[in-house]
C-alpha cells in the first residue's frame, strides 16, 4: 500500500478529516498529501488540514488544529455542549496569556486572552458536529464565562438549562464563580432558578 493510500484509509478513520502532523507521526512523508490532492483523492481545508471529497469541511476541528492553544469558548462552547440551538455567528476562543493571537483574529475568530492559572479550568474534550475531537470549557466554566457577556437571552437560556440539568454541579460551579470572580452573580441567576 503506498503512502496515498494510507492517508486515504487514515482520514476515513477519523471523519474524513487528516492532518500533516499526524501523517509526520504516522511516519508517512507529507509530500504524499500533495499528491492526494493532486490526484484528487484529497481536498486542502485549511494549513495542514486535508478532507476527503465531498466531506463537509468541519470549521472547528479546523480552527483547533490551527490554533491548538485555543479552547472553545462563551458561545461557541455552549453550542459544542449542546446548551444552545443557536448556531454562534462567530467562533469563540480562548487563549493563554502571551500567545499572538493576531493571526485568530484575522481569521474572525473572537479571541479571550486569560492568565495560566485560569486557562485550564473547566477544559474538556467535545466531538464537534461533524464528530471530531475539540476542546471546549464545561458547562460551569461556559456559565461563569458568560454571565460578563451582553447576549442576555443566550445567558438566561443556558441558566435556565442548566438549572432543570440532573447533571448539574452547583459545588463546582460556585467554585468556578469563586476563581473567576463572578460568584455574587451566579449566586443571584441560581437563586432565581432553583
Amino acid at each position: 500500500m503506498n503512502d496515498c493510500a494510507k492517508i486515504i484509509e487514515m482520514a476515513g478513520e477519523n471523519n474524513g478529516m487528516v492532518t500533516a502532523s499526524s501523517v509526520s507521526k504516522a511516519g508517512l512523508q507529507r509530500r504524499a498529501l500533495a499528491e492526494c490532492v493532486a490526484a484528487g483523492r484529497l481536498s486542502k481545508g485549511a494549513r495542514g488540514v486535508y478532507f476527503l471529497p465531498g466531506q463537509l469541511e468541519d470549521e472547528f476541528a479546523i480552527w483547533q488544529h490551527t490554533y491548538s492553544q485555543g479552547i472553545f469558548s462563551g458561545s461557541t462552547a455552549l453550542y459544542l455542549l449542546k446548551k444552545t440551538d443557536r448556531i454562534p455567528y462567530s467562533l469563540y476562543m480562548t487563549f493563554p496569556k502571551g500567545y499572538n493571537v493576531s493571526a485568530a483574529k484575522q481569521n474572525g475568530i473572537k479571541c479571550k486572552i486569560v492568565v495560566a492559572e485560569r486557562y485550564d479550568l473547566g477544559v474538556q474534550d467535545v466531538l464537534s458536529p461533524y464528530g471530531n475531537v475539540v476542546r471546549c470549557y464545561n458547562i460551569e466554566r461556559t456559565l461563569c464565562d458568560i454571565v460578563r457577556g451582553d447576549d442576555v437571552q443566550s445567558m438566561n437560556h443556558a441558566f435556565k438549562e442548566y438549572a432543570r440539568s440532573d447533571a448539574k454541579d452547583i459545588a463546582l460551579l460556585m467554585h468556578y464563580a469563586r476563581i473567576l470572580h463572578v460568584e455574587k452573580r451566579v449566586r443571584n441567576y441560581m437563586e432565581i432558578l432553583l
